[in-house]
């Protein structure tokens, strides 16, 4: 809809950004467009300039900043809108990102329900629709809210054991619901657990009270690996990560499953070495990114056994986990197939460390991992 190219650049977390950009953009600041030479920077102005130039008469980029009638009124209120998302951001960090114990933790808890409390209430007052500003398409205020309330919502859950979804929030809610139903929102909605990797190393290290470890635990993995929908076993069996909304649940189990395998197989060298990240060297020089360092080194030793488990994985992904689990087992513990090796293959043992590894006379690859015959 709106013709463009992009230009990749790091956040500080990420990697140093290239000297163009520091050049060209004061502080190396993003995000920042280039229209017709000029250069714009903020998400809300960025979103301002683009809707203005690119809305056709019937306004249908589908994100609105203002209603034409009552402009001076709306706006006043936009700009209030836009001050208050800055207040909860503010609230946030204060609970998040800073080590706050006894009385001081209540107080800020205490302002970030207060504060979501205000937001609840505003979307109250829009005329018609769930949007802040009314309507049926979300304006320029609601974008910039829900970047600011889906980390709330994922973070304090994790690091504070703080339910905010599903609670006493019904505007909230039902304004969430409305993105959820958006299939341009779904597209680029993110999950908790990404969420709360990823925050620490733009806003650095969240605060860990002891009521949040079990469903931190939950949301990180450790319980028995990851299950969605994220249910705590709260009264009422509340879901805390709800699944999107615009298909059915078991159309969009099969159609996320596929399409994670398709990801995998299309890119499995990749996805192998960056998963031999966990058994490798952290970078020099070190970044805030714990799933994304720019200078980490994978450990190249983990790539065959990596890759085997992927494989399954890859398998049951597409199969179900009853087709792949007897393959997986017997690979795991060694015992793949009938425990003779493919053709080609023949095992060897390494002086230095007496370790049985295996060799393909007619490719040279070489695997400390037997071979079996259904990774063929």
């Amino acid at each position: 809809r709106i013709p463009h190219t992009i230009e990749r650049v790091p956040l500080n977390a990420y990697g140093d950004k290239p000297a163009w950009y520091t050049q060209m953009v004061d502080g190396g600041k993003l995000p920042v467009i280039k229209l017709d030479g000029i250069l714009y920077e903020d998400s809300a102005t960025i979103m301002q300039v683009l809707d203005d130039a690119f809305s056709n008469d019937d306004g249908d980029l589908r994100i609105k900043p203002v209603a034409r009638e009552d402009e001076e009124k709306k706006s006043e209120r936009m700009s209030y809108l836009i001050k208050l998302e800055k207040q909860l951001q503010s609230v946030w960090f204060s609970l998040t990102f800073y080590p706050v114990e006894g009385e001081a933790l209540i107080n800020a808890r205490e302002n970030l329900l207060r504060t979501l409390q205000q937001v609840n209430d505003e979307l109250g007052l829009a005329p018609s629709g769930p949007w802040f500003l009314g309507g049926d398409v979300p304006s320029i205020v609601d974008v910039l809210f829900i970047s600011t309330v889906e980390r709330i919502i994922a973070s304090v859950l994790y690091w504070k054991g703080l339910v905010i979804r599903n609670t006493k929030f019904d505007n909230i809610d039902q304004w969430l619901l409305a993105f959820e139903s958006r299939p341009s929102y779904v597209a680029s909605k993110s999950d908790y657990y990404t969420l709360v990797m990823a925050i620490p190393s733009q806003n650095g290290p969240g605060y860990m009270t002891r009521e949040a470890k079990t469903i931190a635990a939950k949301i990180y993995g450790l319980d028995g690996g990851w299950e969605l929908p994220l249910d705590i076993n709260k009264p009422g069996g509340r879901l805390l990560e709800p699944l999107p909304t615009l298909a059915p649940p078991q159309d969009w189990d099969d159609a996320s499953r596929h399409e994670a395998a398709y990801r995998i197989i299309d890119n499995h060298a990749n996805v192998v070495k960056f998963a031999c990240r966990g058994a490798g060297e952290a970078g020099r020089p070190s970044y805030h990114a714990e799933l994304a360092d720019p200078c980490a080194e994978s450990n190249e030793e983990y790539f065959a056994p990596v890759d085997v488990c992927l494989r399954h994985v890859t398998y049951s992904l597409l199969g179900g986990v009853g087709a792949a689990k007897d393959a997986a087992t017997q690979d795991l513990y060694g015992k793949g197939g009938n425990a003779e090796l493919p053709e080609n293959w023949e095992p060897y043992q390494d002086e230095d460390t007496g370790y049985t590894y295996f060799w393909n006379c007619e490719t040279g690859d070489v695997s400390w991992t037997k071979p079996t015959q259904q990774l063929d």
